[in-house]
Formats: structure tokens, sequence, C-alpha cells
């Protein structure tokens, strides 16, 4: 079948290319390129979870529990011990985290009304739905 293709004119691979040409124009760089991009906006920092607030004040205790100091092991022993906790133990975390989302959305309506993301105004909304863990 390809034989037959290329021998009717068609040029292999070109699909491919056209899709990965349109993917980085559109995606327009990397990661980390994006990730200065949005902070020379001055757009706000969304804030932690209380699950975050949690694991930073309790890191130390995780690195000894879990004998490894590497992230993902880490966010596992954690994760296993925010599951356990109460919604009394919860609560601190979970009040202080509903108090840093109220100051970041005064913050991001703040941002928007002195102009920013005028160009990348969906991206706000997407996030809106996300849930607290």
């Amino acid at each position: 079948k390809m034989a037959d293709f290329v021998a009717a004119g068609g040029v292999k691979g070109k699909r491919r290319a056209e899709k990965a040409e349109a993917k980085q124009a559109k995606g327009s760089g990397s990661k980390k390129a994006k990730k200065e991009a949005r902070a020379a906006s001055g757009q706000p920092k969304k804030p932690p979870t209380g699950f975050w607030l949690y694991l930073c004040e309790n890191r130390e205790v995780f690195e000894k529990e879990a004998g490894s100091k590497s992230p993902p092991v880490i966010s596992k022993v954690a994760g296993k011990t925010w599951k356990a906790l109460s919604d009394a133990q919860k609560k601190p975390f979970e009040d202080k985290a509903a108090k840093a989302k109220a100051e970041y959305q005064k913050a991001v309506e703040e941002w928007k009304k002195n102009g920013g993301g005028q160009e990348e105004g969906d991206e706000e909304e997407e996030d809106e739905g996300e849930e607290d863990q």
C-alpha cells in the first residue's frame, strides 16, 4: 500500500510532520518558557491546598518515616497519613487553604481589572472547577 501511495506522488511522513509543526506553533515554546511568561505577566500564583500546607508543615517527619527525601516517596507517605486524619485534624489546614484561596481570587480579579489575562482569559476559567484535596 505504501509503495502505491509513494508511486502515486504521495510523500511519506508528510501528515505527521504537518501535525508536529502545528503543535509546535500552537504551543509556542517549552514548559519553562510558558512558566516564565506567566510570571512576567504578574498573574498571581495559585494558593496551596490543605494537603500541601500539611505536607510542608510535616515534611521532616515524612522524610524520617519514609527514609528518603524523594518527593514522590514523601508524597505517598503524606497522602496516606492525610487520608487517615479526622476532619477535625484537617480543619486548620483546610481553613488556611480557604483563606489563601479567597485572597487568591481577589488578587486574580484585581489582576484582570488591571488588564492582565487579555490573551489567555480562558485558562483561569478552566481552573475554577478544581476541587480542593
